[in-house]
């Protein structure tokens, strides 16, 4: 039976219940397991099904909720190369069924405290023909999802073969194909990032919305994909527990089938057939459903981290959320003269100008961006060595006696070459983490190279910020020093285009943001409407109101939050008191309303504070948002409205006082690719 540590529940309460066969098959007869809501139904058959399918019995499973389907019979299955594939003629061995509840602490997340009670059942499953390969398939279902995935134990021969080959079957594998399916019912609409061809992938792209029968086997969509079902259902398609063990997953369409998409694997590097090398026992990662009666309620699941290990650093106290200042998007401005921005050197003092932003505002970090140790793109530079005009020592020196720390940017190449004398270096300076850049790929040696970088990490107390990154899968939960990573539309595309829009930014809280934190670098306040923006280098401008980009400290998850801009455009404008006072991590996460593309309502919570974050395409919205999760009691609250001529004027930001209740409901009003923001604190 499939071993229960490899199912890496890590639960503090499990209660089991078995049902076992044994010398028994399941030939035929259906396996069923049920959220424990009631609410969602995953079944698994084997069983033939007629044209276009293929012949013979296979593996199959649907997904219904609320008893509606949401995947119709869809396929499974394996091709392991040589050794062949897992697909057809199986009995079922043995099936057990277990419930669960894996309870934990999430201090740097959108929830601080999970609680994920799930019921299992783990089929075991073997071929009928020789060489009789055995395997598991770990179903869970959750009130908020499913997840499945296979495990692959050590193989011994079923029959006695005097053929020596034949003695350790398939013990090291070279994975071609994985066949898991979506099959859906018609008239289902999705949103992902297509693409044609294969990555490299640093998964910074629009959300296209299609109909599922619009996504040919030429198209290539990235996880994670939402799908919108006729009656308001949906369904977030990830994957979790993503370990070197596997490779990354695409989807594309399926020949002959309509409303159907297959599993596509990221080849190895240099390779086009090979996805995986391994060896048994292995276990795939799972393959995620997240479901919901609301789009906008998807974002309130902590599924993804539910389905990882628990944290392998037994003291987290080091790792610290906050937000940082940043030089790189602004340009390195350091004033104006007669509006004109002025560009700091990139030498000592256009740091300590950085340094004393964040002391002065309370931010914890400055991160130094690419450039401190010499060229960027060349993964031969040192480093461990700063270019003669960054004084480092004297940085970390006078950052520290601010009460702030340094973050610095790595290339990821340099970091493969030096990490063993880097890292070690780092913890001696005293750096409180690394931004590492330019992988754009998620290959199974990629993959590997992830989880190395941050274990390594965390052997150093240094926090990780991923860029040019593949979309999460939960490992934050094993390594919370992995603080967040990028893999999405930020806002340093409006340097040079207009991507990073009102439109964009109330997208990807419904899609990109289900999966795990994304470092947007938010908070701009060169604020500019359609018609005024100019994408530019320096002291570039944001696309929406002021508000708009205060919102996004709210709507968007990060622990770490860097914002963009300079000081100087900081200096003395309306909204920098909240961006100095807006925590990074939540103790709660609640979503009001919204729509996906149009607009999107969070409150969050942060200790005895709630704060509501709004923001809206280029329609202007006027708003009522009932205040009942604030909960019993009067609250004083303190909000930053756009202002009336913010529609040609976004950057003006109205502030006002007052006091609320639970039973009352607040209007609002935004402009065009406008915002709102407000906290709520006790009164008493």
């Amino acid at each position: 039976m499939f071993n229960r540590l490899a199912a890496l529940s890590a639960s503090l309460l499990i209660l089991t219940f078995l049902v076992v066969s044994c010398g028994r098959y399941y030939s035929e007869g259906l396996i069923e397991v049920n959220s424990p809501d009631g609410k969602i139904e995953f079944s698994f058959e084997l069983k033939e099904v007629p044209e276009p399918y293929p012949p013979g019995d296979n593996m199959y499973y649907r997904v219904s909720y609320n008893g509606k389907e949401l995947l119709r019979d869809s396929p499974l299955g394996f091709n392991f190369g040589d050794a062949g594939a897992v697909l057809g003629h199986l009995v079922m061995m043995e099936v057990s069924e277990s419930s669960g509840v894996d309870q934990f602490e999430a201090p740097f997340s959108k929830q601080s405290s999970v609680r994920a009670e799930y019921n299992e059942t783990v089929i075991s499953l073997r071929e009928k023909n020789i060489p009789a390969k055995t395997f598991d398939l770990i179903v869970r279902a959750y009130s908020d999802g499913v997840a499945f995935r296979f495990h692959f134990p050590e193989q011994e021969p079923k029959f006695v073969i005097p053929s020596a080959e034949h003695s350790g079957f398939m013990k090291e594998f070279a994975l071609t194909d994985e066949f898991t399916g979506y099959y859906f019912p018609p008239d289902v609409e999705t949103l992902a990032i297509f693409g044609s061809i294969l990555p490299p992938h640093n998964y910074e792209n629009y959300y296209i919305r299609l109909k599922v029968s619009e996504i040919t086997r030429d198209s290539i969509a990235a996880l994670p994909m939402l799908l919108l079902y006729p009656d308001g259902a949906a369904m977030c398609i990830a994957e979790a527990h993503l370990t070197p063990d596997y490779t990354a997953s695409f989807l594309s369409g399926v020949r002959n089938i309509d409303d159907a998409l297959n599993t596509v694997l990221i080849p190895r590097s240099g390779e086009k057939l090979v996805k995986v090398l391994g060896e048994v026992p292995f276990t795939t990662p799972w393959r995620v459903l997240m479901i919901a009666d609301h789009p906008g309620k998807l974002i309130e699941s902590s599924l993804i981290l539910a389905l990882n290990e628990p944290s392998k650093i037994s003291d987290i106290s080091w790792i610290k959320p906050g937000k940082a200042s940043w030089d790189w998007w602004s340009g390195r401005v350091v004033g104006k003269r007669r509006g004109r921005a002025q560009v700091g050197a990139f030498e000592t003092s256009t740091y300590e100008h950085y340094i004393d932003f964040a002391a002065e505002k309370g931010l914890a970090y400055c991160l130094i961006d690419a450039g401190w140790y010499g060229d960027h793109v060349e993964p031969e530079a040192d480093i461990t060595t700063p270019v003669p005009e960054i004084d480092m020592e004297h940085l970390i020196q006078y950052a520290d006696s601010s009460g702030v720390r340094l973050l610095l940017w790595l290339n990821w190449e340099s970091v493969e070459k030096q990490i063993d004398q880097a890292f070690p270096l780092y913890e001696k300076w005293g750096i409180a983490g690394v931004k590492v850049d330019y992988m754009n790929r998620d290959d199974q040696e990629m993959i590997a190279y992830y989880h190395k970088v941050v274990e390594k990490a965390a052997q150093h107390k240094l926090l990780v910020d991923f860029h040019g990154a593949y979309r999460p899968t939960g490992i934050r939960r094993t390594w919370p020093n992995l603080i967040t990573r990028e893999g999405v539309v930020g806002l340093e595309y409006l340097r040079w285009s207009d991507w990073a829009n009102p439109e964009h930014n109330v997208t990807v809280p419904y899609t990109r943001m289900l999966v795990g934190p994304m470092d947007y670098t938010p908070g701009g306040f060169n604020n500019a409407t359609q018609k005024s923006f100019t994408p530019k280098d320096v002291d570039p401008m944001t696309l929406g109101t002021r508000c708009h980009q205060l919102a996004m400290f709210v709507v968007f998850e990060s622990p770490l939050q860097v914002l963009a801009d300079s000081p100087t455009s900081y200096s003395k404008e309306k909204g920098l008191d909240f961006l100095s006072l807006v925590p990074t991590v939540w103790d709660q996460t609640r979503f009001i309303e919204g729509e996906v593309g149009d607009y999107i309502v969070l409150a969050r919570k942060n200790g005895d504070k709630w704060y509501l974050g709004a923001m809206t395409d280029w329609d202007e919205r006027e708003l009522e948002i009932p205040l009942d999760f604030l909960g019993s009691g009067s609250w004083k609250a303190k909000a930053w409205a756009d202002g009336k001529r913010a529609a040609t004027r976004p950057e003006e930001v109205d502030v006002s006082e007052g006091e609320v209740n639970a039973s009352e409901v607040l209007p609002l009003k935004m402009a065009p690719g406008g915002g709102y923001v407000a906290v709520f604190e006790p009164a008493n």
